[in-house]
Order: structure tokens, then sequence, then C-alpha cells
């Protein structure tokens, strides 16, 4: 069963302006200890106690208000391969989550989860094995941002919220999450420099194209062909090929941001050159981009990657059909937190 969120506590990063304005209200405290709160969501604090310029009695407050820490980091893997680090993150209800940090040589990225696990069911990715256990709030998003940047000591100036869970499937939190990060209070990011994902929920598509955020939109599409996109995903079966590319195109049209189309590339299921012809004919002449994924393996799947003749070859056929595409190798297999490889760990 999906827990609620009234049953968690608030921690110190669920906590905007407005809320931390009712709590000044509530113990009379001045208005610049607000400002004051906001300066140590900036510094990404993780403990009440670090809050040194405000007195006991008020951090005594702030530890009966909240769940101290927001959050709490079990483990660290590092890849030896690249500058990749996967976080093993236990929420305050004893749920563990994954979150990965990533170092390019423009900036620091974070690949943020969303949900305690899935409920899309897709079939390659690890986050479905277990199903959904509940939703992540906006605080809990943004914790994961403030953690890896205090344990690193560094400016994270990317995310992309592809890590455990639909993000659109926990609409309002992750709009709310979005609307945070856009203000100039606290954990604060450029929009342009954030990618959400989607398994192509096209009504949520369309709703987000009104929301004046302006986030690159990834949608996984992962097949040209409904009846193979129905196997790999069975979301697919709600939302056909067509109404998804209608919805991607009214997300370019309400808000002029190109549509990212991500194809996972699976030997000998959706790899073939038609299926490449397909896609291109899906998407000619629309303002897109298309990213090629070969597969990244998970225990206990059948579905393994093509060699790379067969996807320099589909990306060839894209590419004469002039749609633009790029073969995106993920960071961090040898550590499984490559994309479709993060999953919960326990509930």
């Amino acid at each position: 069963m999906m827990h609620k969120h009234k049953n968690l506590r608030k921690t110190f990063y669920d906590f905007d302006r407005e809320s931390f304005d009712q709590l000044a209200e509530k113990y009379k405290w001045p208005s610049f200890r607000v400002d004051q709160l906001i300066g140590w969501q900036e510094k990404h604090i993780q403990s009440v106690d670090e809050m040194t310029n405000i007195s006991i009695k008020m951090r005594e407050q702030l530890k009966e208000e909240m769940h101290w820490p927001p959050i709490k980091i079990v483990q660290v893997e590092t890849s030896e391969k690249e500058p990749v680090k996967k976080y093993l993150l236990q929420l305050q209800d004893g749920n563990i989550i994954e979150t990965v940090s990533m170092h390019y040589n423009y900036g620091h990225s974070i690949c943020l989860t969303m949900q305690v696990g899935c409920r899309m069911g897709c079939h390659f990715c690890a986050s479905a094995k277990l199903g959904l256990n509940r939703n992540l709030t906006a605080g809990e998003m943004l914790a994961q941002i403030a953690i890896i940047a205090y344990a690193e000591k560094s400016r994270i100036s990317h995310a992309v919220l592809m890590g455990i869970g639909e993000g659109l499937d926990n609409y309002d939190e992750t709009i709310t999450f979005l609307q945070r990060l856009r203000s100039d209070d606290g954990i604060s990011m450029s929009l342009r420099n954030v990618t959400l994902s989607t398994c192509g929920l096209a009504p949520e598509i369309k709703r987000l194209a009104h929301e004046n955020l302006p986030v690159t939109l990834a949608i996984s599409l992962h097949s040209s062909n409904q009846d193979t996109r129905n196997k790999l995903m069975p979301i697919a079966k709600h939302y056909t090929i067509p109404e998804i590319i209608s919805a991607g195109d009214y997300y370019f049209k309400v808000t002029g941001r190109r549509v990212t189309y991500e194809y996972t590339l699976f030997k000998d299921v959706n790899d073939h050159p038609q299926e490449a012809e397909n896609l291109a004919n899906l998407l000619k002449n629309k303002n897109v981009h298309v990213n090629l994924i070969p597969a990244n393996e998970i225990s206990g799947s059948d579905w393994t990657r093509p060699d790379q003749k067969t996807i320099d070859k589909f990306q060839e056929v894209l590419l004469k059909n002039q749609i633009n595409s790029t073969i995106r190798f993920s960071a961090g297999q040898d550590i499984t937190a490559a994309c479709g490889q993060l999953r919960r760990q326990n509930a």
C-alpha cells in the first residue's frame, strides 16, 4: 500500500518561505529569522545544530517541528571508470532510494529520484521491479540535492529527473519541486539546466506545457511500433504512440522548448533499420532530438544491448532522414547507476 504524505513529518527542506513565515508567527520570531533559515537551506545543512546564528531555544523549536536529519546517507558507491557516485539515501520512514552524482566538464549534475519505486512497469527498468511504495515530497527531492552538495562540497548546476519513479505520476510534488528550484530562496537552479523524463503520460505532458517551467522534456519512446512498445512498457497500452507524439508537439508549440525522445536499443527487439525508418517518419519535420541509449543490463532481465554496428546503423538511418540524434552511453554502469539500473532497496 502506498503511504500518504500526511503520515510523514516535514523535513527542513519541505519548508518554503511561506511555511517558515507561519512558524515565525507561531513562535513569535522576528522576521529576519526567516531569512536566516532560508540562508541555511542555501548552505545545504543536515543538522539543526549547524545553525550557529540562532538561539538554542529556537533550535529546539525546529527539532519539534521537523524530522532531522532531512535525509541520511547509507552508502556511497564510486565508479572506477568515470567521475560518478551512486548514493543510497534513507528517508525518514526507512525506505532507501538511489541518487546519482555526475561531474562533467560543463558542471555537476545529479540524477534525482521522484518516487519510492514506480508503477509504470517497464520490463527493462530495475525501478519497476518492486512496484510503487509512495511518492516523494518536493522537500525530499530538494534534500537529495542538498545532501550531495553538502557531502561533496560542490555546487550542483544541473539536474535530471530520471532516477527512480515517474515524475509526472507524482505531478503536484514534482511541479512544486521545480517551482522551489526556480525560486531565489533556498536551493536554486536554472530550470534550463533541468531535464524531466517521462514514460509518455500524454495528459500530464500537455498540462506541464502551461506551468511556465522551462525544463527540457525527455519522452521515453523506445519503439516506433505500438505492439513492441506495449511489450516493453505496459503504460503504453494507455497512450498510443500518435497520442504521445501529439503531446510532444503540443509541448513544443506552447513552450518553444525542443523535445527529446529517449530510445533505448534492445537486441533483436527494436533495433532493426525498419524501426529507425518508422521512427524517422513519426518525427519528420519536427523540432526534436533523439537520444539513442544502448540498453544497460539489469539482474533478472533478458534484455540485452545490440552490437555497435547495429547501433551505428540505426543512427545512420535517422541522420539520413535529417533527424537529430545522439548515441548516449550511460555513465556509472560499473556501479549499477546507469539509466534503468536504479531501484529502491527496501520498504
